[in-house]
């Protein structure tokens, strides 16, 4: 987990951790076994429907290709359940993610009484993810905010992570990494973590020299700001128990 997806700033982008560090990915990597994992320490009273599962891949010796995993999240109705999945670069366009959700959503409705199943994902950053949501059968739900399902504290790790992401951008091909670090912190501004025009003044500054002088930079990181502030990045989805059993009838 911290080799394949902590480790690698593209993968964890769509996360709420900051792994800015070897010590921030190995740090990601234990509070999710020890809540979700069935040997974690603080995991002895999960539900079998609740639990972080490995995606390998059999046809080339196991190799590791990501993570699902399933949580009783804050900010989420009663009796339902959210779930999340990294998948490791290497294996991405190969339907690993939703393969594993059907999977997954089986698992759940068949071994809980779980109204419904939440998915969160961040359509401006990875809008391949979004498109299998709905591919799925998942429908938008109700907006979950960040700080409803992870508190204040999460989101200063996106944060801290995002401007660190900006302070390592280089001269060719920054703009997509610029985009999304920049809409990223512009839902935490509509959130409230910090004002519109703060969250420009960061961004700027943690560029480096080289790019902080390219013409109209800032224009660039408010116009992206905005977009996240305005039209809020992170993106709740909803499969209900009669909706998943209706798609399985033939």
């Amino acid at each position: 987990m911290a080799e394949y997806m902590f480790g690698d700033a593209e993968v964890v982008k769509t996360l709420v951790h900051n792994a800015s560090s070897r010590k921030g990915a190995l740090a990601a990597t234990d509070a999710w076994i020890d809540t979700l994992a069935v040997d974690g320490v603080r995991s002895a009273n999960n539900a079998p429907h609740i639990g972080l599962w490995t995606v390998r891949d059999e046809a080339s010796d196991n190799q590791f290709v990501g993570i699902r995993g399933v949580f009783v999240a804050s900010g989420l109705p009663h009796n339902t359940v959210a779930t999340f999945v990294a998948v490791a670069r290497s294996y991405w366009g190969k339907g690993v993610s939703s393969d594993s959700s059907r999977i997954l959503c089986g698992h759940v409705f068949e071994t809980s009484d779980a109204d419904a199943i939440y998915t969160r994902v961040w359509p401006k950053l990875n809008p391949a993810s979004d498109a299998v949501q709905r591919r799925l059968g998942f429908v938008p739900a109700e907006r979950h905010t960040l700080q409803d399902t992870f508190g204040k504290a999460r989101m200063q790790e996106v944060l801290d992570f995002d401007l660190w992401r900006a302070s390592n951008l280089q001269g060719d091909g920054f703009d997509e990494t610029l985009r999304q670090v920049s809409i990223r912190i512009g839902q935490l501004a509509a959130e409230d973590l910090l004002s519109f025009e703060v969250a420009v003044n960061r961004i700027t500054e943690a560029l480096p020299d080289v790019l902080a002088q390219v013409e109209d930079i800032r224009t660039q990181v408010a116009n992206d700001v905005r977009l996240g502030f305005q039209n809020p990045a992170w993106a709740s989805y909803l499969m209900s128990r009669d909706n998943w059993f209706a798609s399985r009838i033939v």
